[in-house]
């Protein structure tokens, strides 16, 4: 893994603190797609050979070259994967306060009615909400300080945040007393 180094515009660190310059990252990367290639390559004539195809070397070897180079390519371009928490299957609403709104409002109708999606979309969201607000409001950290959050939020709520998963889902009255009890934090 290679770091930026803010001072160079040409040099990286490496994790043990060396310096690499450009060029030899590109020779790296040079020497690890033809490495890659002519193996992939030389595995692939072997195969087709064992198949009893006829196929040339150096065309086996071509074709794996640019396979990997494609591959590091799309790597190279591709987005980093963000380190947070659990990605939902529900994308989150981009408009602002009352598309959230609207959108937390149709997550709750549907957490009373069905467990799985109350236990994979609601309950995280309701937890991810009162973590913020002790955060927020009163610099509690839910991690390091479990004690003092635990006694800020309330037996229910803290049930809600880190207990086991419940065996049905809850009412839209207790939904109600939860958002409640967020919103005193």
């Amino acid at each position: 893994m290679i770091y930026r180094d803010a001072r160079t515009s040409g040099d990286a660190r490496t994790p043990g603190g060396a310096r690499t310059s450009r060029g030899a990252r590109l020779r790296r990367e040079a020497t690890l797609i033809g490495l890659l290639g002519g193996g992939l390559g030389v595995l692939a004539y072997l195969v087709l050979q064992l198949a009893s195809y006829r196929g040339r070397v150096w065309f086996c070897v071509a074709v794996a070259v640019a396979v990997v180079t494609t591959w590091r390519l799309l790597m190279a371009a591709a987005p980093p994967v963000p380190l947070s928490g659990p990605v939902s299957a529900e994308p989150e609403p981009s408009g602002g306060g009352l598309d959230g709104l609207s959108a937390l409002a149709h997550r709750l109708s549907w957490g009373s009615v069905d467990l799985d999606r109350y236990e994979a979309r609601v309950r995280p969201q309701l937890a991810r909400l009162a973590e913020e607000r002790l955060r927020q409001r009163h610099g509690v950290d839910v991690v390091s300080q479990p004690d003092v959050a635990r006694r800020m939020v309330g037996e229910p709520l803290w049930q809600l945040m880190t207990g086991p998963p419940s065996p049905t889902p809850p009412t839209l009255n207790r939904l109600g007393e939860l958002l409640t009890a967020i919103e005193r934090i």
